[in-house]
């Protein structure tokens, strides 16, 4: 089964990751606006690590196979560099696309499912609003170069809604103040709305031929040098300055992985600031 690739979106390893890059859309492939084969669908091919955002709007792509009978979301990641820690997003807007998900090879075979059950609604924070989450590690099988990823919402769900926290509590929250009796508000699921696909290495490789006895890999920190500690405190204090939270969070992220103190205080310094 070989996908239609629409574009890539990588980080620079040094810089982090920058600001997600959108894809308006991936349309239906001919006039027909139904497929009923993976092999029709066009797909997003990913790097790693890398970070993409796909509008789901009425002109996607719709697939009816299996369990899946609707508007989908599709990406091509490697499986080529060990264990993959994958995180799906859905925004909430007016709506939310209320997310599933399946990991099938390039036979069409199922590797991985995701039910809703598997995503978190998140507050508020930052830059980042009102979401459904869910972050996943992933072991690839053997012997695959790349596997794919396909976002969809079950017909079920659309009559379903989302409880979202009430912007006069958030805020009281965020004062430290007694939150007010309001109740949270809720959001309709629909068959539109924005995904977003984040994948990183969790930094091993798989060896053997059962994944699934495998224990979690964890990042042992290690020692800065004076000079990546002065690079990561300078890029996360310019990316703040040049209003670019999403690259200054990455930054931060990638600092405290490698054990590189005094980050958060920059981070922390560098926001207020600019209040």
């Amino acid at each position: 089964m070989y996908f239609r690739a629409l574009m890539l979106s990588g980080c620079v390893a040094l810089a982090g990751c920058q600001s997600p890059q959108v894809i308006v859309e991936q349309n239906a492939v001919e006039s027909a606006q139904v497929v009923s084969s993976l092999s029709a669908l066009q797909s997003t091919k990913m790097k790693l690590p890398s970070n993409v955002l796909v509008d789901i709007t009425p002109s996607t792509q719709n697939l009816k196979y299996g369990q899946i009978n609707g508007p989908v979301a599709a990406f091509e990641i490697p499986a080529n560099r060990g264990e993959l820690e994958i995180t799906i997003t859905s925004h909430i807007k007016d709506s939310v696309f209320f997310p599933s998900a399946i990991i099938v090879d390039k036979n069409g075979k199922e590797l991985e499912s995701y039910e809703g059950s598997d995503f978190e609604y998140k507050k508020p924070r930052l830059h980042l609003g009102n979401r459904i989450v869910a972050e996943k590690d992933f072991y690839p099988p053997n012997g695959e170069e790349s596997v794919y990823l396909i976002v969809y919402s079950k017909p079920s769900d659309l009559n379903g809604t989302t409880d979202v926290i009430h912007p006069a509590r958030l805020d009281a929250e965020g004062r430290g103040n007694y939150l007010p009796e309001v109740k949270d508000i809720p959001i309709p699921h629909a068959n539109v709305g924005r995904i977003e696909i984040d994948i990183e290495g969790a930094g091993r490789m798989i060896i053997g031929t059962d994944n699934s006895t495998k224990e979690p890999y964890k990042k042992a920190p290690v020692d800065a040098q004076p000079e990546t500690q002065s690079y990561y405190h300078n890029a996360i204090k310019k990316a703040v300055e040049a209003d670019d939270l999403p690259k200054a969070l990455s930054l931060l992220d990638e600092a405290k992985a490698l054990n590189i103190e005094g980050a958060q205080e920059v981070f922390v310094k560098a926001v207020n600031s600019k209040k």
